[in-house]
């Protein structure tokens, strides 16, 4: 068989390798030398959409039993532990069309993960006692998401869709659509869908390790090759996801949390085919546009909009494509939304009168040329999982750049996909609170409304005049044209220093510096703190420098989108010691993007409506996270209390209904008047210019020259032999509790203490209360580090059980979990070492990545660079009466416990007998120490 030729980015030196088993599985295997992971992913063409019609969430269901015990390996925790004790993780999903299996572990472990892997595909047992257990995980994973606003959302504009669609299924399942019935159990469902699609003509696999093609090949085909088989065919999905019937129709959804979301969906015809052209891509582009011209300028300025993107929509496959615009609203917006899509199919029409401008598709095809070309890896999880999906869509030698391709102008297809984007053919979805609904949807008993568009209002889309103020982008001028990678001027390396260097300090700047073009990538990330004593001493403090982020950032975001489109990323966000800037991408442009990012924090324009906007859209958030899950919200709230001036969403809504614009404005010229600036520069950038950047910032900023410091935030120190509580009053069905442990203090022996007691007991946690128990399906025993702070944290949100019954839980598991402990073999506990070990180790895959990781150790002031180093050295020596005597000490003996709750409102009157335990937040920070 004749090799493909596999095209790839200059940067990857990975080597790839495709074939096809003789059973049609087809493969790809990836040498890498640098990777410390191996992984693996398996993706098998079939999902949600092939459920049978009286079976909803049946895929969703098998895709949970394959873990649960295969022939060979028949114990229901064997594969998880295995991969936990060697240092991986594992997962899954389902999705409309496809579910896929993945994997990350040591490179060392590979190939007896990948023999317990494969036998899921070959021999699963589907044991009766599981069946019947995992369909309550199934349940609590649809109870437990039931008041979420996405899957809501999802389903209730199912019901606009066609009936017939695959797209309009319930898929999740629950104990009704997986129930027995008579002479029709759900296993013998089970196992003739297995068999009817786990067919390995329809799967991809993809291995990536450390280990040579060869030795990969032999592998994969001693432990997939028995896959049988069933010549199975990919199922078509003729159905449209629109009809006729179903388009230039409106569907009203009432949200529970506050929202104001418009969408347009169209269908369109099939694109698959077309990658190398991706015709869409150049009117999604546009539509999506926040530059001068496009449509969320001009409904920005008519303070009618904040958000708008442009996406693939609901159903993308080999039979139709689809288009989503989602708009964000103001509460003025909110008004106006026929005028609003009439702007949209203005600019529509715009497009649909022009030529298609093969300059624009120039530039598009461009900056995807430099993506690719400049790629930088994505770890071994992440690229395993992607490409196992990309094969079922690419030709062999395009997997790796399917996704950027665009090399084929093809303006015919282009306008004739934008031709079908008229008012006759669009669905409009309105997403909020406040609205006039008359039916409610089955499964999330969301409320809604369907009703057909007026005529009027589709004639005025189609014949509306088109504003003036809507028009093309100009020219990129963010687009980079010099990529060459830079040297140092002195004698070091090309890759300059092991860590970022401070090369220059004055009293109110820190100037930290690295040269690194070691990913040989011409992009640079830049970080700049600039670090305030009135940033974060009260909430009204920080709801204020959160305020003067937000109006910077809306003051940029016309200007700056090219820039995003160019490859060149930026945000300015609030901490909890004053503003941050981040910029990353090529570094060529940066000093034009950061030149015009500091003149609007000198400047901001901070208009009523814009305030008044941003002011809204901040108590929406606030309002919005009181109804987020309720495993959320209470490990939000543990953290909070655990952390000095952090302020609780109670704290930060009371003072925001008074603030007033001229707040605003007396604190952002209180802020800029004194602050400390620390910045890191790593990347393509040299020495002399990031002492030309700290120069900028000296002059524009023209800092005090007597030093201002700022503390970062200290942890609150639980006394030994304790229990504080917190509780949540939260509307949702389940109830909810995490229980936290503390570490006595913050040495690195300590936290790779508790990294090591969390990776340890996390499997059998699962095993048991999710497992075996059924107890909820949000759950997870791990170490929790608070800042630097170690911890171990048992967190279960549940439907079947009360919060007094859920830490009952707890402390019987820890109870009984000290004799396993203290049964562990030596050689477990020294592979359970060596896996925590190879992650703490694992190298930087991107310069993101490791930039990040540099910017955090100077945030803690670590300024040797060897956090991960030193705790990993401090795993290798523990043994196991040290980690006995920690789980004791910590957990039973001397805990400093904090838990964090909600009853749920099934189970309201069942309480804690303590109340004395419930704490009140700012006089429990005032009395404890600090850590």
């Amino acid at each position: 068989m004749q090799k493909t030729y596999i095209i790839q980015s200059q940067n990857d030196g990975r080597q790839y390798q495709d074939f096809i088993l003789d059973n049609g599985l087809k493969v790809l295997i990836i040498y890498d030398p640098e990777t410390k992971k191996a992984a693996a992913s398996l993706d098998v063409f079939v999902g949600s959409a092939s459920d049978p019609d009286d079976r909803a969430g049946l895929a969703h269901f098998l895709e949970h039993m394959l873990f649960l015990g295969t022939e060979k390996y028949p114990d229901a925790d064997e594969y998880q532990t295995f991969i936990a004790q060697h240092g991986g993780s594992r997962n899954a999903y389902t999705a409309k069309e496809h579910t896929n299996y993945f994997f990350d572990i040591e490179n060392a472990s590979l190939e007896p993960a990948l023999d317990r892997f494969s036998q899921f595909f070959t021999a699963p047992l589907f044991n009766a006692e599981f069946v019947d257990r995992e369909k309550n995980a199934v349940n609590s994973e649809y109870l437990g998401k039931i008041k979420t606003e996405n899957r809501r959302f999802y389903a209730a504009i199912q019901q606009a869709f066609n009936p017939k669609s695959p797209y309009a299924k319930f898929s999740v399942g629950n104990l009704e659509t997986l129930a027995d019935r008579e002479n029709d159990a759900v296993r013998d469902d089970l196992l003739t869908f297995y068999q009817t699609h786990y067919s390995a003509n329809l799967m991809t696999l993809v291995v990536l390790a450390n280990e040579p093609l060869p030795v990969l090949k032999q592998w994969v085909e001693a432990k997939f090759s028995a896959i049988p088989n069933q010549q199975a065919e990919k199922k078509v999905f003729n159905e449209p996801l629109l009809t006729t019937a179903q388009m230039a129709q409106r569907i009203d959804i009432k949200s529970l949390q506050e929202k104001r979301e418009l969408n347009l969906i169209f269908t369109l015809p099939a694109t698959q085919a077309y990658y190398l052209a991706k015709p869409s891509a150049y009117f999604q582009s546009l539509l999506g546009h926040e530059g001068e011209g496009s449509i969320l300028a001009l409904l920005k300025a008519k303070g009618w909009a904040d958000e708008l993107s442009a996406s693939v929509g609901f159903s993308n496959n080999a039979q139709e494509s689809s288009l989503h615009l989602g708009i964000n609203l103001t509460r003025a917006g909110l008004k106006h939304t026929n005028e609003i899509i009439n702007i949209v199919f203005q600019y529509i029409r715009l497009l649909q009168d022009i030529e298609i401008q093969q300059w624009i598709y120039q530039e598009q095809s461009r900056m995807a040329s430099l993506q690719f070309r400049y790629q930088e890896q994505h770890d071994a999880s992440s690229t395993v999982t992607g490409l196992a999906r990309n094969m079922h869509y690419y030709a062999p030698q395009d997997v790796l750049r399917g996704p950027y391709v665009m090399e084929q102008y093809k303006p015919e297809l282009t306008k004739q996909l934008l031709n079908q984007l008229r008012p006759e053919r669009v669905l409009v979805a309105l997403h909020t609170q406040n609205i006039t609904t008359d039916q409610t949807e089955k499964y999330y008993q969301v409320d809604y409304r369907i009703a057909a568009i007026d005529p009027e209002w589709l004639q005025t889309w189609s014949e509306s005049p088109i504003n003036p103020a809507l028009s093309l982008p100009a020219a990129n001028p963010f687009i980079p044209d010099a990529l060459q990678l830079k040297t140092s001027q002195s004698s070091l390396s090309q890759a300059g220093h092991a860590h970022p260097e401070l090369i220059q300090q004055r009293p109110n700047l820190d100037l930290w510096h690295q040269l690194d073009t070691s990913f040989k990538v011409p992009r640079s990330n830049l970080y700049i703190a600039l670090k305030s004593p009135i940033a974060n001493n009260t909430p009204r403090d920080s709801l204020l420098t959160s305020l003067f982020t937000g109006i910077i950032n809306k003051q940029l975001n016309s200007y700056a989108y090219p820039a995003r489109l160019a490859g060149l990323n930026y945000s300015i966000y609030a901490t909890e010691r004053g503003i941050s800037i981040a910029l990353s991408g090529y570094d060529q442009k940066q000093p034009v993007l950061l030149k015009q990012i500091i003149a609007a924090i000198k400047a901001p324009e901070i208009t009523e409506w814009r305030f008044n906007i941003l002011k809204a859209r901040f108590e929406q958030k606030l309002s919005n996270a009181k109804k987020q899950q309720p495993f959320q919200q209470i490990l939000a709230e543990l953290k909070r209390t655990l952390v000095e001036r952090r302020w609780t969403n109670e704290q930060k809504l009371t003072p925001l209904s008074s603030l007033k614009r001229q707040d605003l404005e007396i604190f952002a010229q209180t802020f800029l008047k004194q602050f400390h600036i620390t910045m890191l520069l790593l990347g393509n950038n040299t020495a002399e210019e990031a002492k030309d950047i700290a120069a900028m910032l000296e002059q524009q900023f023209s800092l005090s020259p007597e030093a201002v410091v700022v503390t970062a935030a200290d942890i609150i120190q639980l006394p030994e032999n304790t229990l504080h509580a917190r509780k949540l009053s939260i509307d949702n069905h389940d109830a909810a509790l995490a229980l936290y442990f503390q570490a006595s203090d913050k040495s690195a022996q300590s936290r790779a203490e508790a990294k090591l007691l969390g990776r340890i007991i996390s499997s059998a946690f699962f095993a048991d209360l999710r497992t075996r128990q059924q107890l909820g399906y949000n759950l997870g025993a791990a170490a929790l580090p608070i800042k630097d702070v170690p911890g171990i944290i048992f967190i279960l949100q549940s439907p079947v059980i009360s919060a007094p019954e859920i830490e009952q839980h707890y402390r019987e598991f820890i109870k009984s979990y000290l004799q396993e402990l203290q049964a562990i073999s030596e050689q477990d506990l020294e592979r359970y070492k060596a896996g925590l070990i190879t992650r703490l180790l694992e190298k930087d895959k991107s310069l993101q990545k490791r930039s990040y990781r540099n910017w955090l150790e100077i945030d803690r002031e670590n300024y040797n660079f060897d956090t991960k180093q030193r705790i990993a050295a401090a795993v290798g020596k523990i043994d196991k009466d040290r980690l006995i005597a920690i789980y004791k000490d910590w957990l039973i003996d001397k805990p400093r416990q904090l838990r964090s709750y909600s009853t749920g409102n099934q189970f309201i009157d069942a309480d804690f007998a303590n109340p004395e335990l419930i704490i009140d937040i700012d006089a429990f920070k005032r009395k404890q120490h600090k850590l």
